[in-house]
């Protein structure tokens, strides 16, 4: 007999706003208590080394609060997890990425492997480190799958280091993508997150910027059509000075899909000097598609330059009209407007055969 689990403090906003929104927090039930999972990794590049069962030391390091809610993490560590993770130490400057390939489909398959996965990495990049760690997440439409991951990121001083998500899952596969970040003095995380696929995604993020001068940049593009539900959860916590952070999403909607982002740069106070900026578009498609946005800056510390926007809009008549007059339909044209969202983030990512899935994947 399975056990379902029900969650309902997923992706908590960090200050409330009003119930009727029904934007504070998301909830979604997992079918089954998921298995632990190690992805596929074909090649290590030089630089970086694998510590699967082996402790590193993060004391350097403040406690990292969870991306997706205590709720969830606290149940995961004790009952999934259970301390283990796999370790990605990057000691040096790569010149090539790490992949890290999540097949759930081929692994559904199986008949002694349970169909609801969870994965655990740290990436620990190491002081003057420079980096870049892909995450490809792939499965079967015919396969009903849960999957939880999570990783937490650690970067010391003067550390670059690019971590790329790209969900291209089955349409009934549910998914729970928890990444926590701490950048050191100087140090730079980048994240770049692409969700095209899966049923219903919860994707939170929290990342503290503890040290002088540690920067966040991170791009996120989706497409979310049919049934589909997608809710974010991205939180930067400002507390060293001279720190910045800039966010970008741009998405597009389309059939009875439902998007929330919220969006949070939080300056606390002894953060001096400090800059921030959050940035949306999200294209509608269809007058049914729900899009829910709370891009949201919090402030108690006077020194500081935040700024913060969304767009939301439809595909104008003009647009139409000049596309059309070009010979280009009205379904081509909102097929170019879609990819275009999509493909201008995907540019960052450093694999052409990554990309190329992505193209493909637009193509259906």
């Amino acid at each position: 007999m399975t056990e379902t689990l029900k969650f309902n403090e997923i992706n908590k906003i960090p200050a409330l706003t009003w119930n009727w929104l029904k934007m504070n927090r998301d909830s979604l039930e997992l079918r089954e208590i998921p298995s632990l999972f190690e992805p596929e990794i074909s090649e290590i590049p030089e630089g970086i080394s694998l510590l699967s069962g082996q402790k590193i030391d993060l004391n350097k390091f403040p406690a990292l609060k969870s991306g997706i809610g205590e709720e969830i993490s606290s149940y995961l560590e004790e009952n999934v997890f259970k301390g283990v993770d796999q370790i990605i130490e990057i000691s040096g400057k790569t010149e090539n990425p790490l992949l890290l390939s999540f097949d759930y489909g081929k692994a559904g398959n199986s008949d002694s492997v349970s169909p609801h996965f969870a994965s655990s990495q740290i990436i620990y990049a190491k002081k003057d480190s420079e980096s870049c760690v892909i995450f490809l997440y792939e499965g079967a439409d015919s396969s009903k799958i849960d999957s939880v991951i999570r990783t937490k990121i650690y970067a010391e001083e003067n550390a670059l280091v690019h971590v790329i998500k790209v969900q291209l899952l089955g349409k009934d596969q549910n998914q729970i993508d928890e990444t926590s970040a701490v950048a050191g003095e100087n140090s730079k995380i980048h994240f770049t997150q692409i969700e095209l696929g899966g049923n219903h995604i919860d994707s939170g993020l929290y990342t503290q910027l503890g040290e002088y001068k540690s920067r966040f940049q991170s791009e996120l593009a989706f497409i979310a059509k049919g049934e589909q539900h997608f809710d974010f959860n991205h939180a930067v916590i400002h507390t060293g000075s001279e720190t910045d952070t800039k966010m970008l999403v741009k998405g597009v909607l389309d059939g009875n899909a439902v998007k929330n982002y919220r969006g949070t740069i939080d300056f606390k106070n002894g953060c001096h000097g400090s800059t921030g900026d959050e940035q949306e578009e999200t294209l509608l498609m269809s007058k049914s598609a729900v899009n829910k946005s709370i891009p949201m800056i919090l402030c108690d510390e006077e020194d500081v330059a935040g700024t913060h926007g969304s767009t939301l809009g439809r595909l104008g008549a003009d647009e139409l009209f000049y596309m059309q007059s070009r010979g280009i339909s009205e379904e081509e044209a909102k097929k170019m407007m879609t990819k275009a969202k999509v493909l201008s983030v995907a540019s960052l990512i450093p694999l052409e055969n990554i990309r190329e899935k992505i193209e493909n994947w637009l193509e259906k």
